[in-house]
C-alpha cells in the first residue's frame, strides 16, 4: 500500500540534497526553524576540525617483534596515520535575520569533504534559483 496525496493536492518535492537537519528542495530550503525560498537564503561554513598523526599500533607491534633480528625494523617507526574529527558548522541564514545552525559531525577526511561538496551544491542551487527569479544578492 502506497500513500498517495490528498486530490488537489502538488506532491511534496524532493530533497535535493541534505546536510545535516538541513534539506534543499529546487525552491525551498528546509530546517527545524522553519522553511524559506531557496533564493533568499545564505550559507556558510566554518571548519572546526582537527588532523592529528600518529604512529600506527601495527608498527609498534612489528618494532617490537622484529628488533631482535633486525635493526632496519625501526624502520616501522616511520609509518604514520592520520585522523580527522570535530565537526563542520553549517549556517543557513534566512530572510528577516533568521538562522538555523547545524554541526556536522567528522569522522574522516572522506566525510569532511563530503560535507564541503554538499554546502557547494547547496550554494549552486541558491545560485541557480537566483538566475532563474533575476535577483542577485
Amino acid at each position: 500500500m502506497t500513500l498517495q496525496p490528498a486530490a488537489g493536492a502538488p506532491a511534496p518535492a524532493p530533497f535535493l540534497v541534505s546536510i545535516g537537519n538541513i534539506h534543499a528542495t529546487q525552491h525551498h530550503i528546509v530546517t527545524p526553524t522553519g522553511t524559506w525560498p531557496i533564493a533568499e537564503v545564505n550559507t556558510t561554513t566554518h571548519d572546526q576540525t582537527a588532523t592529528t598523526t600518529h604512529t600506527p599500533t601495527w608498527a609498534i607491534v612489528m618494532v617490537a617483534i622484529f628488533i631482535w633480528f633486525f635493526l632496519l625494523s625501526l624502520l616501522f617507526l616511520l609509518a604514520r596515520e592520520s585522523r580527522v574529527s570535530g565537526y563542520v558548522n553549517v549556517t543557513v541564514w534566512g530572510p528577516g535575520g533568521q538562522s538555523y545552525s547545524e554541526n556536522v559531525p567528522v569522522w574522516d577526511a572522506v566525510q569532511r569533504a563530503d560535507v564541503f561538496n554538499r554546502v557547494s551544491y547547496l550554494q549552486g542551487l541558491i545560485g541557480q534559483e537566483r538566475a532563474r527569479l533575476g535577483r542577485w544578492a
